[in-house]
């Protein structure tokens, strides 16, 4: 006849349950999963937010190309300039063809240099309202057909990925580039 209780601990096999220590033992294992969980999580959020950078960026980049195919009469014809580049709201442009534009747009009808200006003006307004850090230079071949090259350059935060990036500076920056090439 078995027994469902025992009113001898010795002669019914011991104690039955778990000690303290494979309890400690069970919440350490449990423990060390959840923080590598949070560890992966973390890089999830970091890589999606890179990626929505490296989006908008592209499509910042490719506005400006869009503009310079809605202007043929100026990038089309090899009136624009060999190169220019731009950071912040500034445009640097070494035959101040490109400088003068103001954002917004022409008080009357503008014509192809004038229009290219403003284009760049306006894309380089905001350009700095999204990526404050970017810098981006444009270079155009200056003989039909004219090919042009838009690179794109910005700082980004980035989470470490292991230990030995983690000994670095508290707050780690790279920096990220974007090549459009363009016909107009």
């Amino acid at each position: 006849m078995n027994r469902l209780c025992c009113s001898n601990a010795t002669t019914c096999g011991g104690a039955s349950g778990f000690t303290l220590i494979e309890v400690l033992v069970a919440l350490l294992v449990t423990a060390s999963g959840l923080l590598g969980l949070a560890k992966m999580q973390a890089l999830a959020i970091a890589s999606t937010k890179e990626s929505g950078t490296r989006g908008l960026i592209a499509l910042q980049t490719s506005s400006l190309a869009a503009s310079m195919h809605a202007n043929p009469g100026f990038w089309a014809t090899g009136l624009a300039p060999a190169s220019f580049s731009a950071s912040g709201n500034v445009v640097v442009d070494a035959s101040a063809t490109l400088t003068s534009g103001a954002a917004g747009g022409c008080t009357s009808a503008c014509t192809p240099t004038e229009l290219a200006a403003v284009d760049v003006k306006n894309w380089v307004v905001d350009m700095n309202n999204q990526f404050p850090s970017y810098t981006a230079k444009v270079v155009c071949s200056t003989a039909v057909p004219v090919e042009c090259e838009i690179a794109v350059t910005w700082a980004e935060k980035i989470v470490a990925m292991n230990q030995t990036t983690a000994t670095g500076a508290a707050t780690q920056v790279a920096t990220q580039s974007f090549l459009e090439y363009v016909k107009p």
